[in-house]
């Protein structure tokens, strides 16, 4: 398992750099686009119980400014995000549970925000808002026990290691809370923005549930 993250967070970082360098070199040569700004992520999730433990992720996303009102702008955005979580051990069914189970929930994030800002050179802001998640894809990988009764009634116990699919619910919402601060450079302004994602909705809940909610640091630029 830890070598499929460490190989997943090295193709997550490839991916995320080309975005950035490409995102830049867009904002230095186009003044008039819809979204303006763009940003990437690196998020870790906050569910921690007897049960489940957190894990690092990722996220680009882009924004624009639907309405501003002195101090205080609403902004719509289109993100993509994903989060890891590990659980201990999960209910399956009444000859079966699973275990050590590394959970990877991946998602289509449509925010909107309310932001009140300082407005100076070296801006300093506050953002609050909700947002909804559509659910594109979740997987697991963990080991499966199964003791399962044979001809003779004799239970037959069996341990396999799995990667597969997960089924979850195909929307979440929740709230959002972020402060953080833009500096110009060159064209261009630099965001560095700490935030955090409340997921309301559970996304399995079956003997055991299974939530979206995550810190997040954004790093990205403002056209």
């Amino acid at each position: 398992m830890n070598s499929h993250i460490t190989k997943t967070m090295k193709k997550s970082i490839t991916l995320l750099s080309f975005v950035i360098i490409t995102t830049i070199a867009f904002g230095q040569n186009y003044d008039n686009t819809f979204f303006t700004e763009f940003c990437i992520s690196v998020n870790r999730t906050d569910l921690k119980n007897n049960n489940t433990s957190d894990g690092f992720g990722f996220g680009i996303g882009t924004y624009n400014t639907l309405l501003t009102v002195k101090n205080l702008k609403f902004l719509f955005g289109v993100e993509f995000n994903r989060t890891t979580q590990f659980k201990e051990n999960m209910y399956e069914s009444k000859f079966s549970h699973a275990t050590d189970l590394t959970y990877f929930i991946n998602s289509i994030s449509i925010p909107i925000t309310a932001k009140f800002s300082s407005e100076k050179r070296v801006n300093f802001f506050c953002e609050t808002g909700f947002f909804i998640d559509i659910n594109i894809g979740a997987s697991r990988l963990g080991t499966m026990h199964t003791y399962v009764p044979d001809e003779n009634n004799e239970i037959v116990y069996k341990e396999n290691n799995i990667e597969e699919k997960v089924s979850i619910s195909a929307v979440n919402y929740g709230v959002s809370f972020g402060v953080g601060i833009e500096v110009p450079i060159a064209n261009v302004k630099l965001i560095i923005k700490p935030e955090y994602k409340y997921g309301i909705l559970a996304l399995y809940d079956y003997k055991d549930s299974i939530y979206n909610r995550y810190f997040r640091i954004l790093i990205g630029i403002k056209i």
